[in-house]
């Protein structure tokens, strides 16, 4: 009981971590490629850039080198923090906000390129969507967010609603974009579509807990030591049903359960440390109906 308590903290200071890491790369990916291109971004970071290039371009703002758009993407976080704080968890909301911070901090402290890298606008939004992208997916992956959308995506799928926060993102990002070829120019939209895309694909491929994985478990051991395992670290069910090998002739146990992705990942390694000769078969993107919950 020691060892799994020791485990469970552990795992929390790498997943915050991993919030920083993540915002870090998302850091670079938007300065560097996104912003150095005059490209803006979705969800609320994508509002607080328009809102800072309105003041800038269309107002003649002299704001010198204080990044507006990296404050105003912190304030427009707060009302979206208090719903993740009411509805979603203690957890979510700490590790969305060391993201949060970070990304502002990261925002401020990494330079926009006054010569972009890559002078070409469609490879500058291929790039930046892929490693902002990357930023964001890490974050999922270790249980937190990026604020913005991506609170009110994983609000909906942990309500079991059909949708991801990729296909949220692209969603909202439609209009956004909208308003940037009013506001500006029709090709910076394009290019700006494509980013976003590009960032929503790899958000879904990278968060792990949207993706249902059936798992069976056959073992010679007892299989109520990996049904316990199975809820008290996943808070999830498991059903156990006696076999005969077919070839063996011998007896087995079959643990039967539905996990996500990541929890399956972390399953593996577990019963691997219990039953080295353990028999498991995992079967990624399966259809539930029924009481099954998104887990962050």
């Amino acid at each position: 009981m020691e060892q799994m308590e020791q485990y469970i903290q552990k795992k929390q200071w790498t997943q915050y971590g991993l919030c920083v890491i993540g915002a870090l790369i998302y850091a670079i990916g938007m300065n560097t490629f996104v912003a150095s291109m005059g490209l803006y971004a979705g969800g609320v970071m994508g509002v607080s850039q328009i809102i800072h290039s309105v003041l800038v371009q269309k107002l003649h703002v002299n704001l010198g080198s204080f990044n507006l758009g990296a404050v105003l993407y912190t304030l427009l976080n707060v009302p979206l923090f208090i719903m993740a704080m009411r509805s979603i968890g203690k957890r979510f909301l700490i590790k969305t906000g060391i993201n949060v911070v970070f990304v502002s901090i990261f925002l401020s402290l990494i330079p926009v390129p006054k010569v972009a890298i890559i002078e070409e606008h469609l490879t500058c939004a291929l790039i930046g969507g892929i490693i902002c992208g990357v930023g964001s997916g890490i974050t999922l992956q270790a249980g937190g967010s990026g604020g913005g959308l991506d609170i009110l995506g994983v609000y909906l799928a942990k309500k079991g609603k059909s949708i991801s926060v990729g296909k949220l993102s692209m969603l909202i990002n439609g209009v956004i974009y909208g308003i940037c070829i009013i506001l500006f120019d029709v090709s910076v939209a394009i290019y700006c579509i494509i980013y976003a895309v590009f960032q929503s694909i790899v958000v879904d491929k990278t968060h792990t807990q949207s993706i249902n994985v059936q798992v069976m478990i056959f073992t010679r051991n007892s299989g109520d030591a990996i049904r316990k395992m199975i809820i008290q670290e996943f808070n999830r069910s498991a059903t156990i049903w006696d076999g005969v090998g077919g070839y063996t002739e011998k007896e087995t146990v079959i643990v039967y359960s539905v996990l996500s992705k990541y929890e399956a990942a972390i399953l593996r390694r577990m019963v691997r440390e219990m039953d080295p000769h353990a028999f498991l078969v995992l079967n990624e993107g399966c259809q539930i109906s029924g009481n099954f919950q998104k887990h962050l």
